[in-house]
């Protein structure tokens, strides 16, 4: 049987970390746009954190929390990760407007939805620190009639995430029909990336001078 207590802080820790719009969702959000092979990207989205989730509550996140040099590295990986996008991002917005045509989607295959999701998934080293690393510290902390309802909530809050983030970008998709949509869209995810670069950078530079 399931903890309540358990559930309520797996769905609470997981709501926390993965509400935040990272390399994967940026991806996720422009792909919904498009409305192409949703689905399947939502189900290799949510099967990754399943994944992670498990791998890091069945002791993998303890055993890397050990040395502190693993977790010192996949953070500066996903600051460059950041980085890397945001500068993809800020390309795109400052190059000439090619507005998809999104009555039809786009010529993006199932072949590369499902590589694009994979790489955003399982290389993705932000991703692996938050669903796989900290998820599974923090379930090492929790008694053991607790660690299944936690994972079982955290994985509940990708469920919910991804739901509202597809869904969402389906809603406003008219909106992006007009050019200037794009570029602000490029703009905003290249501030989010740049901006969550440096915090990542911050707080590694932080946990480093204090020890």
């Amino acid at each position: 049987m399931l903890s309540v207590n358990g559930y309520v802080q797996g769905l609470t820790l997981g709501m926390g970390l993965i509400i935040a719009i990272g390399p994967k969702d940026a991806y996720v959000i422009r792909q919904s746009l498009l409305g192409r092979h949703l689905l399947v990207m939502m189900g290799i989205c949510i099967g990754a954190d399943i994944v992670l989730i498990a791998l890091g509550t069945l002791g993998l996140g303890t055993v890397v929390a050990r040395h502190d040099w693993v977790m010192q590295a996949a953070a500066i990986g996903g600051a460059l990760f950041l980085c890397w996008h945001g500068l993809a991002a800020l390309r795109s917005a400052m190059g000439e407007i090619a507005v998809p045509d999104l009555s039809n989607g786009s010529d993006i295959s199932l072949r590369q939805v499902v590589r694009g999701t994979c790489v955003m998934s399982f290389l993705n080293p932000l991703a692996l620190l938050d669903s796989g690393l900290l998820i599974g510290v923090i379930s090492g902390t929790k008694p053991e009639n607790e660690r299944l309802g936690f994972a079982v909530g955290a994985i509940s809050a990708s469920v919910v995430w991804f739901s509202l983030l597809i869904g969402g970008a389906r809603v406003v998709a008219p909106l992006f029909r007009m050019p200037v949509m794009w570029k602000v869209l490029d703009f905003t995810i290249a501030a989010i990336m740049f901006i969550m670069a440096f915090v990542t950078v911050h707080s590694v530079l932080a946990a480093g001078g204090g020890n």
